[in-house]
């Protein structure tokens, strides 16, 4: 083992308080449970939580052009890939979700968004 339980837990620790100290919070807004349009960008969402994000505006040039931003969110963060996340007034798709591992552990999930113009 290359890395023992403690110094796991202390790195989720570090990787949660690097999220939580850029003072960032998302809201996630979810689809209303009465709305049921498949493949509609029309539907209703609401609030469902808040929750931090570290936030990086302009991604790395290796990502594709049509992402806006990439997160970095708790692990467990309750959010879902047909989820919106509003952030500075600016409302996101979610494009993916990916769970971030540093030797076997979750340490925190990397999301890339699409921003919904007009909305």
């Amino acid at each position: 083992m290359l890395l023992s339980e403690q110094e796991k837990a202390q790195a989720v620790r570090d990787v949660r308080e690097l999220i939580v100290s850029s003072g960032v919070t998302a809201a996630v807004l979810r689809v209303e449970p009465s709305e049921n349009l498949y493949g509609s960008d029309d539907q209703s969402y609401s609030e469902n939580a808040t929750i931090p994000v570290e936030i990086v505006h302009t991604p790395p040039e290796e990502l594709s052009g049509k992402i806006d931003a990439t997160l970095s969110v708790l692990p467990d963060a309750d959010v879902l890939a047909e989820d919106r996340l509003r952030i500075e007034d600016v409302v996101y798709r979610i494009q993916t979700i990916a769970e971030e591992h540093f030797f076997g552990t979750t340490t925190h999930q990397s999301i890339e968004l699409v921003k919904l113009h007009g909305r």
